[in-house]
């Protein structure tokens, strides 16, 4: 199934060894070709547009405690 998560990774693993290569093979640097297929392969495929984004969670009022109420 086009899109499944192992479609995915495969292919940004793909896209970051090709991006490694472009870039000399250097030693140390396979997180941040990784990040940088990720960003790329993102771009690529948007999410559909019937996909909702997760809500912000909603900031809460603190809870005023009984003790909070006592004078001390």
């Amino acid at each position: 199934m086009p899109g499944t998560e192992p479609d995915r990774d495969e292919d940004i693993r793909q896209l970051a060894y090709r991006l490694w290569q472009e870039a000399g093979c250097p030693e140390g640097n396979d997180v941040q070709h990784w990040l940088k297929a990720e960003a790329i392969w993102l771009n690529d495929h948007p999410e559909p547009s019937g996909a909702k984004p997760a809500k912000a969670a909603k900031a809460r009022k603190p809870r005023k405690s009984p003790a909070a109420n006592r004078e001390l």
